[in-house]
């Protein structure tokens, strides 16, 4: 058995949560996870949607997009004095459970919605905002108040949106780009390297004001707009 300066020493989850996107205003009342959870979850999906066509049977998904990371922690509650390392130990478990909804569920007064969370354990952390949060008493007291509590919290990634910007792929089409013509480039082949669809020649070709679309320069720059539903139209030479 750890001895009282062991456990001590043992780092503990602590949720941290914030008023502001960028996370430089705290919201103050920080959650500190009195029993580490032997192990947790983290939950990765990319969205797909099915491409058919007739006469066939199935065919190839096409790719949307990467949903946020998911966190998934179950830990105990605990009021029973059975625990080692319990540090809320001697707290009513309502009292625990209303402290860690403050930090994560409940709605922050001056941002007008529940916090965003930092959580960290050691060099671990995650930046996310609670997705669902289940609560489920076990042991009580002869009056009925709960002795132990287990809860099950998801949490999902954030990311601040100028930091998921610097993050994203620069080959992505909803992205403007400058790209320098080498030997052998084709504009179809260019912009199949560049929005995965060759057809959209034609309007880059307008867009960077090409007399023709065969004749590319080695070494000329060339701009890739954003590819979305709106026409292109031609920059300014």
């Amino acid at each position: 058995m750890a001895s009282n300066k062991e456990t001590a020493n043992v780092e503990k989850i602590v949720i941290r949560p914030f008023l502001n996107q960028k996370q430089d205003k705290s919201a103050g009342g920080d959650f500190t996870i009195p029993i580490n959870p032997e192990n947790y979850s983290q939950s990765y999906k990319v969205e797909a949607k099915q491409k058919t066509t007739g006469g066939n049977q199935g065919g190839a998904p096409e790719y949307k997009f990467t949903a946020p990371e998911q966190l998934k922690l179950d830990f105990t509650l605990d009021n029973t004095g059975t625990i080692e390392g319990n540090i809320l130990n001697g707290t009513e478990v309502r009292e625990q459970v209303d402290k860690l909804l403050g930090t994560v569920y409940k709605m922050q007064g001056e941002a007008h919605k529940p916090a965003i969370l930092k959580i960290q354990w050691g060099l671990f952390t995650f930046d996310c905002i609670l997705t669902t949060l289940d609560i489920n008493y076990v042991l009580f007291k002869p009056n009925g108040d709960p002795l132990r509590a287990k809860v099950s919290a998801t949490f999902t990634q954030y990311t601040e949106p100028k930091k998921r910007v610097a993050k994203e792929d620069k080959h992505s089409p909803d992205l403007y780009r400058s790209v320098k013509v080498n030997d052998g480039d084709t504009l179809p082949l260019l912009c199949y390297k560049n929005y995965s669809d060759p057809n959209f020649y034609m309007q880059v070709a307008y867009f960077n004001g090409l007399v023709s679309v065969r004749d590319l320069k080695k070494d000329e720059q060339l701009a890739f707009p954003p590819i979305n539903d709106t026409p292109i139209q031609p920059q300014n030479k």
